[in-house]
C-alpha cells in the first residue's frame, strides 16, 4: 500500500509519515487551484471583469494620483460607501447590492491575483526600507 486511500483520501499512520502529509497538503491546494470558480449569474447585466480590469485613461490615473480614495472611516452608511467605490470602478448598483459587492470582490481578487500588481508589489517591497 502506498500510505494514501484513492487519490486524495485519508493517509495510514500520519503521525510517522510527515512527508505523506506534505504531500497530500500539496495536492489538495492544487485541487483547488485547478477547480474552477462557481458560475453567478447576474439579474442584470454586468461588466465583464475584463473589462474592468482595463487600464484607465491618463486622465483619471493622474487624477487618482493627486487624491485619496474614500476611506472606510467615511462618514456614510454602509450601503452608501458600497455605491461610491462600486461606481468609482464602475460597477452598477442595482436594487440590491449582492450583485454589486460579488463583482467587486471578483475584481479585487483578480488584481490581488494578477501577475502585474504581484510584481508591483514586489517592486514596491523592495525600495521599502527594513524596519
Amino acid at each position: 500500500s502506498s500510505g494514501i486511500n484513492a487519490e486524495y483520501g485519508s493517509i495510514e499512520n500520519a503521525e510517522k509519515n510527515p512527508k505523506a502529509i506534505e504531500s497530500w497538503i500539496k495536492n489538495i491546494s492544487e485541487l483547488h487551484r485547478q477547480k474552477p470558480p462557481p458560475a453567478v449569474h447576474y439579474s442584470k447585466n454586468m461588466p465583464d471583469i475584463d473589462v474592468l480590469m482595463q487600464e484607465w485613461p491618463t486622465e483619471m490615473e493622474d487624477l487618482l494620483s493627486r487624491t485619496k480614495l474614500p476611506s472606510a472611516e467615511m462618514d456614510c452608511e454602509l450601503g452608501e460607501y458600497v455605491d461610491i467605490i462600486c461606481s468609482i470602478l464602475d460597477i452598477p448598483i442595482y436594487q440590491n447590492r449582492i450583485h454589486s459587492l460579488h463583482l467587486l470582490f471578483t475584481l479585487f481578487s483578480e488584481f490581488k491575483n494578477s501577475q502585474h500588481f504581484q510584481k508591483m508589489n514586489q517592486l514596491a517591497g523592495e525600495e521599502e526600507p527594513e524596519r
